[in-house]
């Protein structure tokens, strides 16, 4: 934009560049503060001063809120306030500006109060209703950025871990600092520990903990991974001791894995992952800035404080009146998208002054989704060296632009380098590479060479004027900022419209700069930009200056730009797009409720069918020891624990990814989610087109395949001795339980489904045998759906087939209410909503005269081997395959003594646990008094070694200890 007076000012006449921007040739010097700098000032560093920090600090409101926070907590007697506070935003979030600041806030009281940010503190504070007193507040600060676990150094005595460090900073200033030291290492990093060292300090304590991620990751070393767990524990306690301690107060830095580019080693994660619910329970997790507050930050950062307002307004107001009625209105800022036309285009410049909207919009909202580019930290470095340059320029007598915009940073000067390495490119080195070369070479170089500086020689000469100097290599300029990384829905460059609008300002005519860009886009062959390249989006032409990447490095860029959530949101999709619910009758895709309760999530999923439900990878996940809260979560859903009214729960089964695998897969995801964006930048007329596509296609099939896999878990309820108990499962490699046809089978094999066949009617009568009365036709077929003793039946006429089994093979009847029976000559006669009818065993036939009689097939005379047994080899229950009891032999004159011997063996094969209770199911018959067979038998003696889980023979000790015969041992099988 060109130079105008505005209240009589331009920017470079309103706002002062601050020394340390102009002293430095635009570096700003040490953009990242330190809080071991400032309080133990081992470097010096201006920040240190609380003057300078105030001065510097724009008082933002989540920066004074979590301030006023923390000083309520400290200053203020007898209020209940906050006690915990976690900031883990990523790189360049303002941490630890935050933690000087309030470093600065308890030792320089009255400094930092009479400034604007601390006015507003103790605003925040509460200072109109409570007096606020910092004056006795003793900090402890450990910065774990500086010093390494298992080692002494200068600052803190002897300590050698965060508890000793901790302990030597609270003492500090005691002529008995060693004693206490020593008193209270040798009690122990625990909560009543921290509470008596709190109470003996009777003061108001701050403590503050930096970078607790560095040291955890010190502590994975192998010479010191022991030392982790104790270190977990004292975190752990502290968080409690000062949550209960008035007037004390714990601020920790710890940053979330996905924020950090070099991630964690596991077991550092693990640290994090243990402390953050913890912290959440004593606390709150707090974010000191916000994009809202990214325009201030930087104004303030750069120029010195003033009264801006007024040659803001002015110039917005002449800017935005210009352009109404023109040209400009209709074909640039009517095409420039929502948030961006004329009728916003005041309110936004007077909030991003002196720079343009366009610019802070491209390097706040689009720069900043590469992880490696810092939100403020590396705005600050592009912008001073920009703001520099063009302070510099005005002088110096020469033009300088209305409000520096996109085409504004100079790319002929050192303001290149700082964009190229402030992580836009995500650290890619040939990218780096490839766009300094067009930078030069194509836009203008360091002695104002380049393509685009001779474009402007030769409209000079032609008479095209912008009323602007260089309007070429400005427009130039812009396309190359627009260029640098995808855009939105993975579009490339620029439009038209916004390469016009980098040229408008204050009397800048329409059709000098349509010049510009007909020249600027008339290809190489024409004396163009040889480095631009045109696509179209929604029948739109884009322009981008390419450095004709491979599509590995299209690739390497793409997957900086897709964060975690994001695949994890891609790997949900896909999960719910492979899904089959197979043999169950409902399957259902279970997200956290918005309200949080498991009871809402899990909504309209108590009824009479089996239910097959797939839950959000991104919220549960099952082992690595990260699965705590998932399995608390199902004890509930599943009736466990309470917190969830249900009656049908035993016919719910839930499937679960496994969380490496679930990691796995969203790794996978971002694979595939990169090369779409790949796909999407590329023509299909580009060579490389065919060969990114195939490579998307094929990271698809890859996702796909990792989804399936991750999810290998599944849960249900069973009754065990001791109450109802979540069962956990896996099925084998190559399945999946996105399968419900694979869960099934699984459940079958697990004996808590039926085959498709259903019950046999010995299974059945086993069953209906475990109730003390008779079950009505209603109560029968609820039974697979609510009570876990039952397996789950594929289909209710299953069921209803094995009762007719039941019924014709004459050992049951159904009867009505006065006991007479109800002959039926179908399975479909059977009313399975009854409550009139019983379904019960049929009366004993009268006596008739003993005859001969065989012995009957211990199998069962329905064909089936019949039995349940659990994963453990345990027989659960026996069915008895017989319509009545056998009569004994014709011959009992003589005796015999009969020895069967079973070798000690495993159980694990299903076919050898039929067969043993085969034989065990004929030794119960000869004991039985209801059968007659037993009274031939004079004397029996046996012996059984069963090798099971602790508590599984429980019920078998305590029959064998009412048998006054009987002698039992117990011992431990190694």
């Amino acid at each position: 934009m060109t130079t105008t007076e505005a209240h009589g000012s331009k920017w470079t006449d309103v706002l002062t560049l601050r020394d340390e921007v102009r002293h430095t040739d635009g570096s700003v010097g040490e953009l990242q503060m330190s809080l071991a700098k400032a309080v133990y000032q081992t470097v010096p560093v201006p920040y240190a001063k609380c003057a300078y920090y105030t001065d510097i600090t724009q008082p933002t409101p989540k920066l004074v809120g979590f301030l006023g926070r923390v000083a309520r907590r400290l200053g203020v007697r007898g209020v209940d306030a906050t006690a915990c506070f976690h900031l883990d935003q990523g790189m360049g979030g303002g941490k630890s500006h935050a933690l000087v600041g309030l470093w600065h806030m308890v030792t320089s009281q009255e400094q930092f109060f009479v400034s604007d940010l601390g006015r507003e503190v103790l605003d925040a504070a509460g200072q109109s209703r409570h007096d606020v007193d910092l004056a006795d507040v003793l900090p402890v600060v450990l910065t774990c950025d500086a010093f390494s676990p298992g080692k002494t150094d200068a600052l803190f005595g002897p300590a050698t871990d965060l508890f000793g460090r901790f302990l030597w900073s609270l003492f500090v200033g005691r002529p008995d600092r060693l004693e206490r030291f020593t008193h209270y290492m040798g009690r122990g990093a625990n909560k009543a520990s921290l509470q008596a060292a709190f109470a003996e300090a009777a003061r108001p304590v701050l403590v503050l903990i930096d970078e607790l991620m560095d040291y955890a990751m010190a502590l994975t070393d192998q010479t010191q991974i022991g030392g982790l767990p104790g270190e977990q524990a004292f975190l752990n306690a502290l968080a409690d001791a000062v949550d209960d301690q008035p007037n004390v107060a714990l601020v920790l830095v710890m940053i979330k894995s996905e924020e950090d580019e070099a991630g964690y080693h596991p077991a550092a994660e693990g640290l994090r992952d243990y402390l953050g619910p913890r912290l959440q329970r004593n606390g709150e997790t707090v974010a000191v800035t916000e994009s809202a507050d990214f325009a201030q930050i930087i104004r303030r950062r750069l120029f010195e404080n003033c009264d801006y307002l007024p040659a803001a307004r002015t110039l917005a107001a002449q800017l935005t009146a210009n352009a109404q009625g023109t040209t400009w209105a209709t074909e640039v800022f009517a095409r420039l998208g929502t948030g961006r036309d004329l009728a916003t285009s005041a309110e936004r410049i007077v909030e991003t002054y002196p720079f343009h909207p366009d610019l802070f919009t491209l390097a706040a909202r689009e720069w900043t989704v590469v992880q490696a580019f810092q939100r403020v930290r590396s705005t600050v470095k592009i912008f001073a060296r920009t703001a520099l340059h063009w302070t510099e320029q005005a002088r110096a007598g020469a033009w300088a632009p209305e409000l520096i915009g996109v085409g504004d940073i100079p790319l002929g000067t050192d303001a290149l380098e700082s964009l190229l390495s402030s992580g836009v490119l995500a650290g890619n080195d040939r990218a780096i590479q490839g766009y300094r070369a067009v930078a030069t070479n194509d836009v203008v170089d360091s002695v104002g060479g380049g393509n685009a500086a001779a474009i402007d020689a030769r409209l000079a000469s032609a008479g095209v004027g912008a009323a602007q100097p260089s309007p070429a290599v400005r427009m130039a300029s812009a396309c190359f900022a627009y260029s640098l990384v995808p855009r939105a829905q993975g579009r490339r460059g620029a439009t038209k419209a916004e390469l016009l609008a980098s040229l408008y300002g204050s009397g800048v005519p329409y059709s000098g700069c349509e010049e510009v860009f007909n020249a600027l886009v008339a290809g190489p062959s024409e004396g163009g930009l040889r480095a631009l390249e045109t696509t179209k989006a929604k029948g739109e032409d884009r322009f981008y200056l390419t450095i004709k990447q491979t599509l590995n490095m299209y690739h390497g860029n793409a997957l900086g730009m897709v964060s975690n959530e994001l695949a994890l949101d891609r790997v949900w999709e896909t999960a719910q797009r492979l899904a089959t619910k197979g043999t169950f009758a409902v399957m259902k895709f279970v997200e956290p409720s918005p309200s949080g309760a498991l009871a809402d999530a899990f909504k309209d999923l108590d009824s009479t069918e089996n239910k097959l439900v797939v839950l959000d990878p991104r919220h549960w996940t099952l082992g690595n020891g990260r699965d705590r809260s998932t399995r608390a979560d199902l004890d509930v859903v599943l009736g466990v624990a309470p917190g969830r009214n249900a009656t049908y729960s035993a016919s719910l089964v839930v499937v679960c990814a496994a969380t490496p695998r679930r990691d796995k897969a969203r790794n996978s995801a971002r694979d595939y989610l990169a090369w779409e964006h790949v796909v999407a930048q590329l023509h299909p007329e580009d060579e490389e087109y065919v060969d990114a596509s195939t490579k998307r296609n094929v990271a698809r099939l890859k996702l796909d395949a990792d989804v399936k896999r991750a999810f290998d878990h599944y849960a249900y309820v069973v009754r065990k001795p001791d109450g109802l108990v979540v069962e956990y499962k896996s099925v084998p490699e190559n399945d999946t339980t996105l399968s419900g046809d694979a869960v099934w089978k699984a459940l079958v094999v697990a004996n808590r489904a039926a085959p498709h066949g259903g019950l046999s009617a010995a299974f059945l009568a086993a069953l209906l045998g475990e109730f003390d009365r008779s079950l009505t036709p209603k109560e029968l077929f609820q039974q697979p759906y609510s009570n876990p003793a039952w397996p789950l039946l594929a289909a209710d006429d299953h069921l209803r087939q094995s009762v007719f089994n039941l019924v014709t093979a004459g050992g049951w009847m159904l009867a009505d209410s006065e006991g007479n029976e109800i002959a039926i000559t179908s399975a479909g006669q059977i009313q399975t909503a009854s409550m009139q009818q019983v379904l019960a065993p049929r009366p004993p036939a009268a006596p008739v005269s003993p005859g001969p009689a065989s012995i009957p097939n211990s199998d069962g005379d329905d064909g089936t081997s019949g039995g349940l047994f659990d994963d453990l080899g345990t027989v659960l229950v026996a069915p008895v395959g017989h319509a009545g009891p056998a009569a004994p032999p014709d011959s009992a004159d003589g005796f015999e003594k009969t020895t069967v011997s079973v070798s000690y063996g495993s159980m694990t094969s299903l076919e050898r646990k039929r067969e043993t209770w085969r034989v065990l199911r004929e030794v119960a018959k000869l004991i039985d008094e209801s059968n007659p067979l037993s009274a031939g038998v004079e004397m029996v003696g046996f012996q059984v070694q069963i090798s099971a889980r602790t508590g599984t023979t429980a019920a078998l000790l305590g029959q064998a200890a009412a048998l006054s015969s009987a002698t039992t041992s117990v011992e431990e099988d190694l």
